[in-house]
């Protein structure tokens, strides 16, 4: 039995988005636990992950015998974990699905860190912004464009009437379809108006010319400063950190992995579910920052 769900395992990873180097790591680490635990998987409970993460953060490193292995391999091992039982749960192989709370070390950092503005900062940015820079924000933000994707962005690009905005060459070539919420959808067809006839640029920089990252980042920068926004984060953040924010909120609102892959326009999993990696010390010192 246990061989036969790691195959589903396996393959469960691999229809999901992982690459194959990956989802045969994974797979090994939760045939590690399981010999470890010597039970079936009906059998094993959260008291049993508990007892293996902290089996795991006293193993040694193989390359290193002296030390331990890293927290974030610690992490990743959990990972592949819960990832088995959500299988399982979603194969109907358990009843219910195992809840996993497993408690980290608050100092914690994750080998994965991006600057991202906090859901009430993007709240912020909104209400001190102009017509032209809540465009830019529902561009960056509300759709998660990536830079070039803002920079090439056009007006044959918005469909108004569908509600949705169209990337026909992300990263790769990718084309993608983004949706878009009404207000967003309602403050583009009021842009789009405000320039017919005057510009075929969608958005132009002082000079008359198509607007540029660093000029991006500058409104940006300005905007953060508007919000009280402490200047050594404002070093750190750019344009750029819109997109990480959109993509760490929609998580953290329960929002499918999948599905956030999709939005963003990521080719492999691995590069949506580092998100998921954004540490609680990281969280706590926005927290601070923002008080």
């Amino acid at each position: 039995m246990t061989n036969e769900t790691l195959k589903n395992y396996l393959n469960y990873l691999i229809i999901k988005g992982y690459n194959e180097e990956t989802s045969h790591t994974r797979t090994g680490q939760v045939r590690e636990f399981l010999d470890f635990t010597k039970l079936s998987f009906e059998q094993i409970n959260e008291e049993h992950i508990n007892q293996y993460y902290y089996y795991l953060k006293q193993r040694p490193n193989k390359l290193k015998p002296k030390k331990t292995i890293s927290i974030n391999t610690v992490i990743h091992h959990i990972r592949a974990i819960e990832l088995y039982f959500e299988m399982l749960y979603d194969t109907g192989k358990l009843k219910e699905p195992l809840q996993i709370n497993i408690s980290y070390p608050r100092n914690y950092q994750s080998d994965f860190k991006r600057e991202f503005l906090s859901q009430e900062e993007i709240e912020k940015l909104y209400k001190v912004a102009n017509p032209l820079e809540t465009i830019i924000i529902h561009l960056a933000y509300g759709c998660g464009l990536r830079v070039a994707e803002l920079v090439a962005v056009t007006k044959q690009d918005i469909y108004t009437k569908e509600n949705i905005l169209i990337v026909p060459k992300g990263k790769f070539n990718k084309r993608r379809i983004i949706p878009l919420t009404e207000k967003i959808t309602q403050d583009l067809q009021e842009y789009i108006q405000s320039i017919e006839g005057k510009q075929n640029t969608f958005i132009l920089n002082s000079k008359g010319r198509k607007m540029q990252e660093w000029t991006y980042n500058s409104i940006l920068k300005n905007l953060l400063k508007r919000i009280k926004i402490k200047q050594d984060r404002i070093n750190k953040l750019s344009i750029h950190s819109l997109r990480h924010s959109i993509a760490t909120h929609l998580l953290q609102n329960g929002m499918e992995l999948e599905k956030v892959r999709d939005f963003l326009g990521h080719n492999q999993l691995e590069t949506t579910e580092t998100y998921t990696h954004i540490s609680m010390n990281q969280l706590i010192n926005l927290k601070n920052d923002s008080s």
